[in-house]
């Protein structure tokens, strides 16, 4: 089993297909050349690319989208997204989105010129997916296929964002392998799409689509070691839809919330950033929601959580497993930290609604 490797920012290569005209070789020395007048660029017939890669990639790159994240201290990221409805819902992965504490979406069509905000109304760690909302109604959605149809050999394509290279590139594969199982963040991702097409940093939450530009798989992972080469893995389409519409739709309305967002603290350069001791790891409060149970508990923005009812906490993921686990009215004993002290308080859950407001 492999473990899931960590996804930032894309450098893609588009797939195209062709090849030189074959040429005629000299019979003789004395061979009669004779030459003509090259034909100006602007008369010469298009290149034909009725069923190309190229053709597909056109009908999809619209309902692709640049996702750009903040988190605290600073930190910025960048990753991939696909558009699931013209009045604002966009896929991604969960780990693109965790701990950010702002969302900027950029787009590919010709309408949209300049990045707007996105709301994180829904996550699916498990899964690794989240939908993110952005005040929009005329969006250009993905068309749809069916994963389940696919075979080992088909040709698929992956399209993401590299770190500052200003645009989308692309790569093209086959289906190299069916129900793949990997370690993910937050345990087994299983039922997953495996190609050859390059899944580099960069390309999570971005779309895998077949050959008409249709989406099979959400890119999530890419093993990248001295002992492999060109395996990466999607989340099949088929499998994803159900959990999109839990988490966009109809979140459980006993979804556990303690009416803040954290961030991991898990690196010596995050907790001195801190002002805390090197060695602190956590999760970070990065906002504290008014009226919700965190700011009834006079939680703060730059508390470290670093225990859960005597439970170790950390990093954020940790954290998010620890509350799932909570049932709505169960209270938490959290044990914190600033760069005044440690503490603690004592929270109640809450229920959590569709973008985070309390009921």
């Amino acid at each position: 089993m492999r473990r899931l490797a960590p996804l930032v920012a894309a450098a893609l290569l588009a797939g195209c297909n062709g090849g030189d005209e074959e040429s005629t070789p000299a019979t003789t020395a004395t061979q009669t050349v004779t030459v003509r007048e090259s034909t100006p660029a602007e008369t010469a017939p298009a290149p034909d690319r009725a069923g190309s890669l190229s053709e597909a990639v056109r009908r999809v790159l619209p309902s692709v989208v640049n996702v750009q994240t903040t988190s605290f201290g600073g930190g910025k990221g960048e990753a991939s997204g696909v558009i699931l409805q013209r009045d604002g819902l966009i896929l991604t992965n969960n780990h693109v989105v965790e701990g950010s504490t702002g969302i900027s979406i950029s787009f590919n069509d010709d309408l949209h010129t300049k990045p707007l905000d996105g709301t994180v109304i829904g996550t699916a760690p498990e899964r690794d997916l989240a939908v993110i909302r952005v005040e929009a109604s005329d969006l250009v959605p993905v068309e749809l296929a069916r994963s389940s149809a696919l075979r080992l050999g088909d040709v698929v394509i992956a399209i993401g964002f590299p770190a500052g290279l200003g645009g989308p590139t692309v790569t093209s594969g086959i289906v190299s392998g069916l129900d793949r199982t990997i370690d993910g963040p937050n345990g087994d991702l299983t039922g997953l799409l495996q190609t050859d097409a390059a899944i580099n940093p960069g390309n999570s939450g971005g779309p895998l689509v077949d050959r008409s530009g249709r989406l099979v798989g959400i890119n999530t992972a890419g093993i990248r070691n001295a002992d492999t080469e060109n395996i990466g893995f999607a989340i099949a389409i088929d499998e994803a839809l159900p959990v999109i519409a839990r988490i966009s739709d109809a979140p459980p309305a006993t979804e556990a919330w303690l009416g803040i967002a954290f961030s991991s603290v898990d690196s010596e350069s995050a907790a001195v950033q801190l002002g805390l001791d090197s060695s602190t790891r956590g999760a970070a409060v990065t906002v504290v929601y008014p009226g919700g149970p965190g700011d009834k508990a006079d939680m703060a923005v730059g508390d470290v959580i670093i225990a859960a009812d005597d439970v170790p906490i950390r990093n954020a993921s940790g954290l998010a497993r620890l509350i799932a686990q909570r049932k709505v009215g169960d209270e938490l004993d959290l044990e914190l930290i600033d760069s005044r002290g440690p503490r603690l308080v004592t929270v109640k859950v809450a229920r959590r609604t569709p973008g985070g407001a309390l009921p």
